[in-house]
């Protein structure tokens, strides 16, 4: 017994710091998500992780006991670093995420007491239990997971957790969950290449969805927040993300995967040269200043060319210019030299716009099928996807549209 509360306030102090660890990173702002944080146990949730080894390059298998955790799995379950729970063909296939993004996602998704929630890859059902504690007891949470056997240990574990309110379900994704819609929220956590027409249609009056929309290369999702409005879909960024990207019938072909974005910087690179935007400002600013204007520069990067994103530019048939590592304001040069020069013309035409940062954007999806022709116009790009297709224009000083 004496071990027993021993274990118990070890892994409340570790949960405390924990928090206070991701709060103050600034993710967590609302007394909602700090108290969701500080009610669910993450490590109640997890009963295996594989924790990446360098010298060997691959994954080492931790197994954890919820009921008797180690003191070494409670260390890296209680640190602001993501979890990865299921691998397939050597490759991450199910996940925790990163707790500050978790957080970041949350207080974005502005969850109320009695909304109706619904999740989008359910991972080890940590996401969707904070969830639960932010709707209450009269509000409700469903989960899908197109993986079965992610679906029954996360159900098992919920339940013994205490959360068997949250309805885990074994299920494409892009369904949606009909028989418990309308949603007042619909999150997804995985990278997702479209909007399925199922979220949209299972969206209440009034709610919105979060999804990491995938922009260029695989793993650049930027978050948009999605709504409808009368006859319309419309949607802005709120946030960056990377995520391991959806299965199912939304999943596409990669242009530009993971391998093919690692393949690219492989080796030494033929040519460092001049950020060509900025660079006085852009040296004297402190690092999250520094990051967030380059994940603006990044995202019209991606939008603008579908070879772009928060890394630079890459095209799997001649190389990559890409932003230096630890210097901020070189860019290195690999394969074809010449990509350089269209990478500066980018760089300036987004200075020429005014630097566009992520909150100037605005978005809209028109159903491929649909009779009505996405609108044409100066600084407005279209995005053809495989369900909608997106426009991405920027506002007007006096466009103040929003959800």
């Amino acid at each position: 017994m004496k071990e027993v509360r021993i274990l118990e306030k070890r892994i409340r102090e570790l949960l405390d710091a924990y928090v206070d660890d991701v709060k103050a990173r600034a993710p967590i702002k609302s007394e909602a998500v700090e108290r969701a944080f500080r009610r669910v146990e993450r490590h109640k949730l997890v009963e295996h992780f594989f924790d990446y080894r360098e010298e060997r390059e691959g994954f080492e298998k931790v197994s954890v006991d919820p009921a008797r955790p180690s003191t070494d799995a409670l260390r890296t379950i209680y640190s602001d670093s993501p979890l990865m729970t299921r691998l397939s063909g050597g490759l991450p296939s199910s996940s925790t995420s990163q707790p500050a993004l978790v957080a970041q996602m949350l207080e974005l998704l502005e969850l109320t007491p009695g909304q109706r929630g619904l999740e989008i890859g359910a991972g080890t059902g940590y996401n969707a239990a904070l969830m639960q504690e932010m709707v209450g007891e009269t509000g409700h949470v469903t989960t899908i997971d197109i993986q079965e056997d992610v679906v029954a240990q996360t159900r098992r574990l919920l339940r013994a957790a205490g959360y068997d309110r949250i309805e885990v379900i074994a299920r494409d994704g892009v369904l949606g969950c009909p028989e418990n819609a309308p949603y007042d929220r619909i999150i997804a956590t995985v990278g997702c290449p479209d909007i399925s027409p199922s979220w949209t249609d299972q969206l209440s009056e009034g709610g919105f969805m979060l999804i990491p929309l995938q922009h260029g290369p695989e793993g650049f999702d930027p978050l948009a927040r999605i709504w409808k409005d009368s006859e319309h879909v419309l949607g802005r960024f709120v946030g960056s993300s990377g995520f391991m990207s959806i299965q199912g019938e939304l999943a596409s072909e990669q242009k530009l995967s993971f391998a093919d974005q690692k393949q690219a910087r492989t080796g030494v690179s033929l040519a460092e040269l001049p950020l060509p935007v900025s660079v006085g400002i852009w040296s004297d600013l402190d690092r999250p200043e520094r990051m967030e204007r380059q994940f603006a520069l990044g995202l019209f990067l991606a939008i603008a060319d579908e070879r772009g994103s928060w890394s630079g530019v890459v095209e799997k048939a001649r190389g990559a210019c890409l932003f230096a590592r630890g210097k901020a304001d070189k860019v290195e040069v690999y394969g074809d030299v010449s990509l350089y020069d269209e990478f500066v013309q980018l760089c300036q035409r987004w200075e020429r716009l005014g630097s566009p940062a992520m909150e100037k954007w605005a978005l809209e999806f028109f159903a491929t099928n649909s009779d009505n022709q996405p609108p044409e116009g100066e600084n407005a790009w279209v995005i053809p996807r495989e369900f909608t297709i997106e426009v991405a224009r920027l506002r007007k000083a006096n466009d103040d549209s929003s959800c």
